[in-house]
């Protein structure tokens, strides 16, 4: 078959793919969670409730005016919205074909990736014709972002249980659902297509995104939104959580609508109203308060930890920026351009008193990051003289027995010291993250 009719039924395919429904049922989280204990003090000795420190900075306090917040709303969605501006890809075949080209890494247990396994992805995804597609399109569910066409796992080392090692290395991002997507391909079986959305490039299953014709894209971009302010919301015959952005279709008393996008009989997006009533969901950009940003927080607090969001969880750059979403303010997908966005203040070169001493000076709780390599934190006050910061935290680096790169495992969204696990007997070369914190940003407009 010549290429270029190749080409073309391959970009047909994607209108007429099947979408399947993920059932969701509605959760009701409290939004004071109880005290938690753990394996580090700071677990049992900083509360677990946000309220605390929200009511020690001043709940109602406006962290930025409500014109700042304007700001950075048309920001969010200037971002939001990127993928639906674009033409033509953006990522070079190479940048997406060098991982498929050698086998590595471990399946499951201590199963390794075999090269003929990879190369047998490497022919369904179909490199030589990429970039084949040029369209927008949504996704109708939330959806994971892949380094490669497949559902199956990498891990660097063997992993026998992995909730216990939620570390798999394919695992990019989760998407919400209604998030606005640029398709740039389809795989041969026409069951994984690659996207460039509002924070990463990547592969996501077929069924959970549907192509946005200009109608739908016109119906979509109605200038009002809401954010979901809780987890596990039901959305017809799918559900999600907080850092969710959908239109808002109207508002009353104490329910609102939103839209929602669903895949029509031929594949298309097209809307659905959805009521919420207004414990569920808040029109965007709620006031940013310390008390509103504890408020959503809570619902977060314990949650597992998951890298990339495996397993639906978040790790630490998405908790930060699925909290601040509803507010209006976009952050980046990881953790270092997390730490680079707004007013930046360095902490190299300090020691740990020196940077506890201009966290508690300069920073805003609430609103403030704080950064060190490969982790990202929410500053939230000052706690019994000790900054306290909110984050999603795998674990504290220790020695165990000839093993210097173990950890003593926490695997939630807690509140901690800058220094958790300061106690432990075992702690690596007796540093914690204070040690290694790099800048202290706030996000601005």
């Amino acid at each position: 078959m010549p290429s270029h009719r190749k080409n073309s039924l391959l970009c047909l395919t994607l209108v007429f793919l099947m979408l399947s429904a993920c059932a969701g049922g509605k959760h009701h989280i409290s939004a004071t969670p109880p005290q938690q204990s753990g394996p580090i003090a700071d677990l049992r000795t900083f509360p677990q409730d946000l309220n605390v420190y929200a009511r020690s900075v001043g709940q109602s306090k406006r962290l930025l005016s409500a014109d700042e917040q304007a700001q950075s709303q048309q920001r969010f969605l200037s971002k939001f919205f990127g993928p639906w501006a674009m033409s033509r890809s953006t990522v070079r075949k190479s940048e997406v074909s060098g991982i498929l080209r050698k086998a590595r890494g471990y399946k499951h247990g201590d199963v390794r990736w075999t090269q003929a396994e990879w190369d047998a992805i490497a022919a369904n995804a179909n490199m030589k014709d990429f970039p084949c597609l040029a369209r927008p399109a949504i996704t109708v569910r939330n959806t994971d972002l892949r380094e490669i066409p497949t559902h199956e796992t990498r891990f660097t080392k063997p992993v026998y249980n992995a909730h216990e090692y939620p570390f798999d290395e394919f695992q990019y991002s989760l998407l919400p659902i209604g998030t606005p997507l640029f398709v740039t391909h389809v795989s041969n079986d026409r069951r994984w297509i690659f996207v460039e959305c509002p924070v990463a490039a990547g592969w996501v299953d077929a069924n959970d995104v549907a192509p946005a014709d200009e109608s739908f894209r016109q119906q979509w971009r109605t200038g009002q939104y809401a954010a979901l302010v809780r987890d596990k919301v039901s959305l017809g015959n799918t559900h999600a959580g907080i850092g969710t952005v959908l239109p808002l279709a109207g508002s009353s008393g104490s329910s609102l609508s939103v839209l929602c996008p669903v895949a029509g009989p031929d594949g298309m997006a097209r809307v659905q109203s959805v009521a919420l009533t207004k414990d569920d969901a808040a029109p965007m950009p709620l006031p940013l308060t310390p008390g509103n940003v504890a408020r959503l927080g809570n619902h977060i607090m314990g949650t597992p930890y998951g890298w990339g969001g495996m397993f639906g969880n978040r790790d630490c750059s998405a908790l930060t920026r699925d909290l601040l979403a509803p507010f209006g303010i976009w952050l980046p997908r990881n953790s270092r351009a997390q730490a680079a966005i707004g007013i930046v203040q360095p902490l190299d070169g300090m020691n740990a008193e020196e940077k506890e001493r201009v966290i508690l000076s300069q920073g805003t709780p609430f609103l403030s990051l704080l950064g060190i390599r490969g982790h990202i934190m929410l500053y939230i006050g000052k706690y019994k003289g000790r900054a306290a910061i909110f984050h999603d935290l795998w674990g504290v680096r220790v020695i165990d027995g000839a093993n210097d790169n173990a950890r003593c495992v926490v695997g939630k969204a807690v509140v901690t010291s800058i220094t958790p696990g300061i106690e432990l007997p075992n702690l690596y070369r007796t540093k914690t993250f204070v040690d290694h914190l790099r800048t202290l940003s706030t996000p601005r407009p």
